[in-house]
Order: C-alpha cells, then structure tokens, then sequence
C-alpha cells in the first residue's frame, strides 16, 4: 500500500518530529507531532513482552495507548489496527477509541520531515507484534 492509497482514506496526518522507545519492562512506543492542539503533543503506546494466553485476556495483556495524558487513553479493543509501513504508521481506531484519544478514526504519521525516525518506531511495532498484540503489524 502506497502512503497516497492509505492518505487519500486517512482522516488525519502528521509528522513524526521525534520517537521514544523503551524495551525493559514495557515494549513502549512514543511519537511525537504537532497537532492544533499542542505543538508537540505525544501518542504512547505500550504492551507487556508476551501475552498471559488466558482467556478472556486480561487488561495487562491489551495494547495500552495514551495521548499525552491518562485522561486521553483506550486499550487494545479500541485499536482496530496499527500497521507500520515503509514510509508511515496507520492508526485505526474504533469510533470510541478515537473519541476517548481525540483522534480520526484514521490517523496517519509519516516520516517525511525525519526518515531517521522510521526505524526505531517500526522495530518497536514489530515488536509488539511479535509479543502477540493481534492488532499490530507490519505490511
């Protein structure tokens, strides 16, 4: 999928100005971009290093994803989806999880402006994934 395919479905777009990552406890992902909110307002998200295989799967073994602060925050059930891709990040959402985040439905964060960004943002992706988060991937 092209970053023209997924923009001209997308809601929302912004550039990714910087990213944190942390991978002792947590697999954390932070990205930093100016909103008209906030010039540099921040999305995290974070999930334990493998999942519990209990069902119905406990709060810990969610996605946990939370937009500069815990009074804008969902878990896994509201993430329909987040997908790096080669240029970009798409975060889908549920019409509640983008309520709750203040976010479109479909929120793109691309790369342009700091390709050297990319990497580190889809290795921790990868990495949730491979911790078992069904809804996150790479394409």
């Amino acid at each position: 999928m092209t970053t023209e395919t997924s923009a001209s479905r997308a809601d929302d777009f912004f550039e990714v100005e910087e990213v944190f990552t942390e991978h002792p406890e947590l697999i954390v992902l932070s990205l930093g971009f100016a909103s008209a909110h906030d010039p540099l307002d921040v999305l995290h998200f974070a999930c334990g290093h493998q999942r519990s295989g209990r069902q119905p799967s406990p709060v810990e073994d969610l996605l946990y994803v939370e937009r500069t602060d815990q009074s804008l925050a969902c878990d896994g059930r509201e993430v329909v989806g987040l997908t790096g891709y080669g240029d970009h990040i798409e975060l889908r959402l549920t019409g509640e999880g983008a309520r709750l985040l203040g976010l479109a439905p479909c929120t793109l964060f691309g790369f342009n402006a700091h390709p050297e960004l990319r990497a580190p943002a889809l290795a921790q992706i990868e990495a949730m994934a491979r911790a078992g988060q069904p809804n996150v991937g790479l394409a």
